[in-house]
């Protein structure tokens, strides 16, 4: 990660997971971001949506368009479907195909944040998803902040 994004540090991390915080600006605005990925077991029973990174914005905070036909806030996944009080994580990648275990996350991941926050700010200006993507429902399996939350 360090030689790619050398502005990204590893904030937590034990023998099989880690946080990472960064910043990226694909536009206007620069956005502090959170980064969770734990490698699963080599027999753990985990599908590609549960093994991905989860990756959160700090700030500035998300802003919500209620009513808005995309949805308050598109493409992404409500930590434990809790939407009100609920942290959002990106949908970056189609569970089924786009991302595996073997892809590395400074090649791959923190890129692909960066386009989702460059469409998200188009939204901002036309209410209207122009990035790509199919949404496959909420996370149900994940917490908030860090290790200490996460399932290691």
């Amino acid at each position: 990660m360090a030689a790619k994004w050398p502005d990204w540090r590893v904030t937590e991390s034990d023998d099989r997971a880690a946080v990472w915080i960064g910043h990226l600006r694909p536009a206007k605005t620069t956005y502090r971001i959170r980064m969770f990925y734990r490698v699963p077991r080599l027999l753990e029973r985990t599908t590609v949506k549960q093994a991905q990174p989860r990756v959160y914005v700090e700030r500035p905070e998300l802003q919500r368009k209620p009513g808005n036909p995309e949805g308050d806030l598109p493409h992404v996944y409500w930590i434990n479907g809790d939407r009100p009080q609920g942290e959002a994580c990106l949908c970056l990648f189609d569970p089924d195909h786009e991302w595996s275990i073997c892809d590395w996350l400074a090649d791959t991941t923190v890129p692909w944040t960066s386009t989702w926050l460059y469409w998200y700010e188009a939204w901002l200006v036309t209410g209207i998803w122009f990035g790509p993507g199919r949404h496959d429902g909420d996370f149900t399996d994940v917490g908030r902040k860090g290790l200490e939350t996460e399932e290691v």
